[in-house]
């Protein structure tokens, strides 16, 4: 079962409206929405918040089991090519919500992350300089 359906059959097991659900994570009725349609997938904040609010684990909310891929990782594969084995669990999953993200959502990121290295090249330099 994928997440969507999961945070769905969670929240009717509570009979809990969409949009209180929505307005307790903070978020809007039509982003509850995407979650649980799977236009979109709750950032890593929000699903502690979610596995927190329904008692479960963030596992639980993957489907992840033991002899299983989490979905991230399943998703991850459709763009990886055969490059899985050289990536991280981590890198996977930022490269899924990457992947994600509007046009203009990836740009800020890249420019953020550009930003992060000419910093840390930056503090690198001081610190050699000593």
């Amino acid at each position: 079962m994928d997440i969507g359906k999961k945070i769905r059959a969670l929240r009717l097991q509570k009979n809990i409206a969409q949009i209180d659900l929505a307005g307790i994570l903070g978020v809007s009725k039509s982003t509850m929405s995407n979650y649980e349609r799977n236009y979109s997938t709750p950032d890593p904040d929000l699903m502690v918040k979610l596995a927190d609010f329904f008692g479960v684990s963030i596992d639980y909310l993957f489907d992840y089991e033991e002899g299983h891929k989490s979905e991230l990782t399943k998703e991850s594969s459709d763009y990886n090519h055969g490059i899985t084995a050289d990536l991280t669990k981590d890198e996977c999953n930022v490269l899924n919500y990457y992947n994600r993200l509007t046009d203009e959502h990836k740009d800020f990121i890249k420019g953020q992350m550009i930003q992060l290295y000419f910093d840390q090249v930056k503090i690198l330099k001081e610190d050699n300089s000593d």
